[in-house]
């Protein structure tokens, strides 16, 4: 069996992975603010370096998964959802790469979201940002501009994730890269964003084609089969899992084909 990291376990979809992946016979290493096997705070360097430092402790310095399911839902302000979503994510892949290197067929999901396809008006160059600028300067770029730092950093954790799988540092190494973009998913998190006044009307007119809202188990199993030798021929690729939300809203919009060779 594998030994797997799996962040923002304590909660939601995180939760459910870890309890999925532990039912299976996996060994998994939980981090989150607590209630689990290490206690970090991802929205600074040094909660960021303590989770790196405990994940190594628990699994040796070797590990076969990281699945990267902490996050906030961007309503806690521009400088916690930059700080968490993207460059805590950053920050966990690279420190936990090495290991990764020593597993045995390892892989890492990330967690993406459907918002950044469904999300009005939000600029390319905006989740572009992320992957070019520094912390202060996304916190500073993203002053005035709410929650739409939410579907950017999550833009920017799919750009990633096509942009680096295939580099020798990950595939080269052994390490696939893949990521997941639920949608509307029925956790703690959601339902404060859904109940809040500001954003209340916006969930409501979201149409989800399969008539409800997701379960966060739903969420645990494809995580669990990208990080399994299942999907051993999938790299670099985000799996929409939302309900066909994205599927209605763009239809044509994948595959996109390239341009004539010149």
């Amino acid at each position: 069996m594998s030994t797997i990291c799996v962040t923002g376990a304590a909660n939601g979809i995180g939760k459910a992975t870890k309890d999925l992946l532990q039912s299976r016979g996996h060994t998994v290493v939980g981090v989150d603010l607590k209630g689990t096997d290490v206690s970090a705070d991802l929205s600074s360097v040094d909660g960021r370096q303590a989770a790196i430092d405990g994940v190594l402790s628990a699994c040796g310095g070797r590990l076969d998964g990281l699945a990267q399911c902490a996050g906030v839902n961007g309503m806690g302000g521009i400088d916690l959802t930059v700080k968490v979503n993207f460059f805590g994510v950053m920050a966990l892949a690279n420190g936990l790469r090495e290991a990764l290197s020593k597993g045995t067929n390892p892989a890492m999901v990330l967690v993406s979201s459907n918002s950044t396809t469904m999300t009005p008006g939000l600029p390319v160059e905006d989740g572009l940002y992320y992957l070019s600028h520094t912390e202060e300067e996304c916190i500073e770029h993203f002053q005035g501009r709410g929650w739409m730092t939410y579907p950017a950093g999550k833009l920017a954790v799919a750009f990633w994730i096509r942009m680096n799988a295939v580099k020798p540092e990950w595939l080269g190494a052994g390490i696939r890269v893949n990521g997941i973009a639920p949608g509307i998913i029925d956790t703690q998190m959601t339902q404060q964003a859904a109940t809040n006044e500001l954003t209340k009307s916006a969930f409501e007119q979201i149409p989800i084609p399969i008539n409800r809202w997701g379960k966060p188990e739903e969420m645990a199993e494809p995580i669990a089969f990208l990080l399994s030798t299942a999907s051993s021929y999938i790299v670099g690729q985000t799996i929409f899992a939302d309900g066909g939300i994205d599927a209605l809203l763009q239809p044509t919009s994948h595959p996109h084909p390239l341009p004539p060779l010149k």
